[in-house]
């Protein structure tokens, strides 16, 4: 195995990031960030005061998720600073379903989970995405890849509702 050393990250002969504390591998140098910082180094840049157990995050974005989510009558982090996710709501556009979310990632990841399960294949985490070969972590991240990988074996009504999850703005 021919490894590159760039900065703190090591690279292997397919030029993906190796985890120089358990050898994991990720394609990208801001996902081996997170697993290192995450796994290994216990750095949570933010954390929620606002709940009893003050869970932490690595992320802005996820952090001010969590606020507009679980605290929506106080979603900012300060007085100065404005959550983009507060307030923002999207629903499903299946007009016999009432889920809502706030955020277009979920609302696609509701979508392929609830309504797409004649032409999503199931997830299996020990196998790969029967469309490309790509693994995935969580059942959550391969459903949304899939609402693009098995695109072509949606009914109409589906590949219709799909358009509008992509092109909505918040409701």
């Amino acid at each position: 195995m021919t490894e590159v050393i760039t900065s703190k990250y090591i690279r292997n002969e397919h030029n993906h990031f190796v985890c120089p504390h358990c050898g994991i591998t990720e394609k990208h140098q801001n996902t081996m960030l997170y697993h290192i910082e995450s796994k290994h180094e216990m750095k949570f840049r933010f954390e929620c005061t606002q709940c009893d157990d003050a869970p932490k995050f690595l992320q802005k974005c996820t952090y001010l998720h969590h606020l507009a989510t679980v605290h929506p009558e106080n979603p900012h982090p300060s007085d100065k600073e404005k959550n983009m996710y507060a307030g923002l709501e999207f629903n499903c556009p299946d007009p016999e379903c009432t889920h809502s979310t706030h955020t277009k990632a979920n609302l696609r990841i509701h979508f392929a989970r609830t309504h797409a399960k004649t032409w999503i294949p199931s997830y299996t985490k020990t196998k790969a995405c029967t469309g490309c070969n790509k693994t995935f972590a969580s059942s959550s991240a391969y459903l949304y890849h899939s609402t693009e990988c098995f695109k072509k074996d949606a009914p109409p009504e589906h590949l219709t509702m799909l358009t509008r999850i992509a092109m909505k703005a918040s409701e």
